[in-house]
Order: structure tokens, then C-alpha cells, then sequence
């Protein structure tokens, strides 16, 4: 039973030291380089007609505020600042999450629904969109370099 117990507890530290990780590896603007390169191509393709609406993602933790286009034929996913145009001024979606909540969405570590339920994930807008959110975030994961997951 000691023995259980030390691998158990092995195992468990083992799991939350590779999150721990791969939270620390990768950054909110890696997962929005890896959003835009998933709605190019025939991936892109295929979450148009899935999607087909425009979200605006804010990072409340850092102010960093990109567009999401999946509304125009030219999918497009736009990081902005100073130095770029105002972000759409009637996105179908608004989104406000901490950039450790996306990074949690991204990995799995945090479900859309439960993070909206506790407050970590703030959305305006189509609701219908918002529940489709889930396969932006599985397309972008897909993207991610391998090192990072």
C-alpha cells in the first residue's frame, strides 16, 4: 500500500510538473500566431463554414487585442496595437480572458463552458458562436510546434 501511494504520488507530480511546463512554454501571442495559421488553407476552410463570424480576444492581463475574421473570404487572425487600426467596431463575439486562462483553454487544462461558468472567461454576443468557439481552440492546438505541447 506504501508503494501505491509513492507511485501515486509520483504520477500525480509527475502529470502537474509537465503542465506546469508547458504553461510556462508557450505565450498568448504563440497561440494567436497558431490561430492564424489554422484558419488559412483548407483547415481554414473547413472552420469558415463551421464558424462563420468575427471574434475580438482581449487579454485582460496584458491589454493585447486580436481579431479573429472568419467572416470574409480571406480568414484572418490580427494582433493589435498602437501602431494598428482599431479592432472591428461590432465583432460578432467579444472575448475577455488572462492570458494563463487561454493558455489553460488551449492545453485542455480548462474547458469554454467552465471557464465562462467561473468567471474566467467573459464573452458578449452570439452565444451560438461562443459554443462554437471550442473548434477554433482545437485547430489552433493543432498548430502549436510539437515542442510546445
Amino acid at each position: 500500500l506504501a508503494a501505491a501511494n509513492k507511485l501515486y504520488t509520483l504520477l500525480t507530480f509527475q502529470t502537474f510538473s509537465n503542465t506546469a511546463i508547458y504553461i510556462m512554454s508557450i505565450t498568448a501571442n504563440e497561440i494567436f500566431v497558431a490561430m492564424g495559421e489554422a484558419v488559412r488553407g483548407d483547415s481554414g476552410k473547413t472552420l469558415r463554414r463551421k464558424f462563420k463570424g468575427s471574434v475580438v480576444f482581449t487579454i485582460s492581463d496584458t491589454n493585447e487585442v486580436y481579431t479573429l475574421d472568419l467572416k470574409s473570404a480571406t480568414a484572418s487572425v490580427t494582433k493589435h496595437d498602437d501602431n494598428t487600426p482599431p479592432p472591428m467596431t461590432k465583432p460578432d463575439l467579444a472575448v475577455s480572458v488572462k492570458s494563463d486562462d487561454m493558455i489553460k483553454l488551449i492545453s485542455g487544462e480548462l474547458k469554454p463552458q467552465q471557464a465562462f461558468m467561473k468567471g474566467k472567461l467573459k464573452v458578449k454576443g452570439k452565444m451560438g458562436l461562443a459554443m462554437k468557439l471550442t473548434s477554433v481552440l482545437v485547430a489552433t492546438k493543432k498548430k502549436l510546434p510539437s515542442s510546445k505541447l
